[in-house]
């Protein structure tokens, strides 16, 4: 793994634990703004409307600004917002500073995102598994960060590590190094893949089940395990943590088995126990029982997530319109996101266990192509032509 490829790993992990700096304390967080349970969605939809909209000229604004630049100013304006937030007072500030955090984010993820493909040609298993572990990372450092900062100085605390955080971002983002050429956009579409970019979609499902679940778990896991375990709000960390922990040591090996095997049979399988393990959530009534099922889940998720982002970045790589692609599926996450936002705090309100029953049926539909590819159905696109993007 080459410096370049470090450093995009270690700004992946920047912006995953500021995500996960303020995740445990989140619902309680936003409930002293007044949010009711079903409210909780309004905060989570201004930030998914915010990436969702940064995705319309992400790509634009890479291709002005180059990579380097494009990340520098990112990070600049994420410390910005965590500098501000704690300054807000009313409902409606934190949601509109969500959103516009939810701008810089979108663009900072697509151009990571497409660094890695660049930098990954070589050994893709092992490096999209590196990849993929470094938001587990994230996840490690964000709630391990946010809490110690919480119990030592408040939110307060926890807002600036946020911030300082960023700064540092936008200083090792002077080293990554600029592409060439970036694909410029060359379609009319607003915000969604063209008809002719559909054909990915398949391939970039492990993905978005990446966002659905982890986001889910962010707005469900805190309410369900203080609820109905009895834990307080601040032990949700540990389950981020430990969920982190595992996703961080197993991805890198993990991505190399999608180097020496089929990944399309890894997701048929891992995709599959995921969506049965987040199930059975539902009906876990002990910390113990919840806790293991919960690792188990942890478990897989971190054979499927190398093997997905391989699938995908084999197939766009050497398309000529290779960030427009990355961009837009961004878009059409960000889209799904925003339904869950609306979906899944009403669900959570009318029944629990419906809940967890609905995120594992999105990792059932995603895992429906890669099962019918291992059975032998021979659908498996292989990588687009770097002149014409066809395949």
């Amino acid at each position: 793994m080459n410096r370049s490829f470090l450093i995009v790993i270690c700004l992946t992990v920047a912006v995953n634990a500021g995500m996960g700096l303020i995740v445990p304390i989140l619902p309680t967080f936003l409930q002293d703004y007044g949010f009711s349970i079903a409210g909780l969605s309004l905060p989570f939809v201004s930030l998914i409307v915010g990436r969702m909209l940064s995705k319309t000229w992400a790509a634009q604004i890479i291709a002005l600004l180059s990579n380097k630049t494009t990340l520098v100013v990112s990070f600049v304006l994420y410390a910005l917002v965590f500098a501000c937030y704690p300054l807000v007072e009313t409902a409606s500030a934190f949601v509109a500073l969500r959103f516009f955090e939810g701008i810089v984010e979108g663009i900072s993820i697509i151009c990571l995102t497409d660094l890695a493909i660049v930098l990954s040609r070589e050994n893709r298993g092992k490096l999209m598994g590196i990849f993929g572990s470094s938001f587990g990372i994230g996840f490690v450092v964000g709630p391990l960060l946010g809490g110690i900062c919480f119990e030592l100085g408040g939110t307060g605390a926890m807002f600036a590590a946020g911030s300082v955080m960023g700064g540092l971002a936008a200083a090792a983002s002077l080293l990554i190094p600029a592409i060439d050429q970036v694909p410029q956009k060359k379609r009319g579409a607003w915000l969604l893949p063209s008809a002719s970019h559909m054909k990915f979609l398949p391939e970039y499902g492990p993905s978005i089940i990446r966002r659905a679940v982890f986001f889910s778990f962010m707005m469900v896991l805190p309410l369900f395990v203080t609820a109905q375990l009895g834990l307080k709000p601040t032990e949700v960390a540990l389950y981020f943590t430990a969920s982190a922990v595992i996703s961080a040591s197993l991805m890198p090996f993990t991505g190399k088995l999608a180097d020496r095997f089929a990944p399309e049979k890894i997701l048929a399988l891992s995709l599959p126990l995921m969506a049965l393990l987040i199930m059975l959530f539902g009906v876990s009534d002990n910390v113990f029982v919840f806790t293991s099922l919960f690792l188990a889940e942890s478990l897989a998720f971190a054979f499927m997530l190398p093997a997905g982002m391989k699938v995908f970045a084999d197939v766009v790589d050497g398309h000529p319109e290779r960030t427009d692609i990355v961009s837009s599926f961004g878009g059409l996450t960000e889209a799904l996101t925003l339904l869950l936002a609306l979906l899944i705090p009403w669900l959570y309100s009318q029944d629990p266990q419906i809940t967890w029953v609905a995120i594992g049926m999105t990792c059932v539909l995603s895992a429906l192509p890669f099962i019918r590819r291992s059975l032998g159905t021979k659908d498996t696109l292989v990588p687009a032509d770097t002149e014409t993007g066809q395949i």
